[in-house]
């Protein structure tokens, strides 16, 4: 798996925005949202006027992937973001695998932001995280990849239990870690370098499998290979796909940095994925007037 050259030369005084995001929608629930939400769209409502608190005052450029999505997201999604410019693509059902693809080709080629922001529709972030988040990318201009988000894995599985730097900022603890799930930032010259890899995505890998292969923190170790069964069939199976999928990068390309805060600036909106030590219930009522009282 080879590495791709950016089409342009990347200038970042030339930029307009700050940020570029794509984010996808999809009208469905999957798995077990947050304190009982049961309604996609309301959902939705929630996590993206965090998602506006975000941005803060950072110039930023939105693109919207409706997968099969009813107007009334289209509606929600441009009364929400009046202030930005926002683009939609409506899309006819094509499934996680083929609009993470999407978001791929459209990051690559927009010209708008060096750093680029991969989002999913079912994150709940704090006021100023991308703000933070963006003062972190360029304050350190070796890192290559962030989350928002402190997974709960990462207490928990072997794969994830690595002794990686840390850079403590306005109490915040940033951490090397070995993987994520795929709502993420990186400046938009790695993104060219790696699109091969995250593109493995769309043709079977598993997000694990192409985190450890452009991290490689655990690729060379035999050992935690074994280890990683301790974590769930999941965890092994992914790292085979890692080699089967992206074995050129692996071997011969550049190993990437992934940083995530602690405590968390955001969460996933899945009841048993809950970043630790924030309290999530209180920055849910914050923002609507009811919550369901099931957690």
């Amino acid at each position: 798996m080879g590495t791709q050259r950016c089409p342009v030369n990347i200038n970042p005084q030339r930029f307009k925005h700050d940020l570029a995001v794509c984010l996808r929608v999809y009208p469905r629930v999957s798995g077990t949202p947050i304190f009982g939400f049961t309604d996609k769209l309301e959902l939705i409502r929630l996590s993206l006027r965090t998602l506006k608190e975000a941005m803060g005052s950072l110039r930023v450029k939105l693109w919207a992937l409706l997968d099969n999505c009813p107007t009334t997201y289209r509606e929600l999604i441009a009364q929400l973001f009046q202030e930005q410019i926002v683009e939609f693509e409506e899309l006819p059902g094509i499934g996680n695998e083929a609009t993470f693809g999407r978001q791929i080709e459209i990051l690559l080629r927009q010209d708008e932001a060096e750093l680029v922001y991969f989002a999913e529709d079912d994150y709940l972030y704090l006021p100023g995280a991308l703000e933070r988040g963006i003062a972190f990318m360029r304050r350190h201009p070796e890192a290559d990849f962030l989350t928002l988000y402190d997974h709960p894995d990462y207490y928990t599985r072997y794969v994830h239990k690595i002794r990686g730097l840390k850079a403590v900022e306005e109490g915040v603890c940033w951490r090397m870690v070995v993987s994520t799930c795929l709502t993420f930032m990186t400046r938009k010259s790695v993104l060219c370098e790696t699109a091969g890899v995250l593109r493995t995505f769309t043709r079977k890998n598993s997000d694990l499998g192409v985190w450890l292969a452009l991290t490689k923190v655990r690729a060379f170790n035999p050992w935690a290979f074994l280890r990683s069964f301790s974590d769930g069939l999941f965890v092994p199976a992914s790292h085979l796909r890692a080699w089967r999928h992206a074995w050129r990068y692996i071997l011969f390309g550049r190993r990437c940095t992934l940083w995530a805060p602690e405590p968390a600036l955001a969460t996933h909106m899945e009841s048993k994925c809950l970043a630790p030590n924030v309290e999530w219930r209180k920055v849910c009522e914050q923002k609507i007037l009811f919550l369901p009282k099931t957690s």
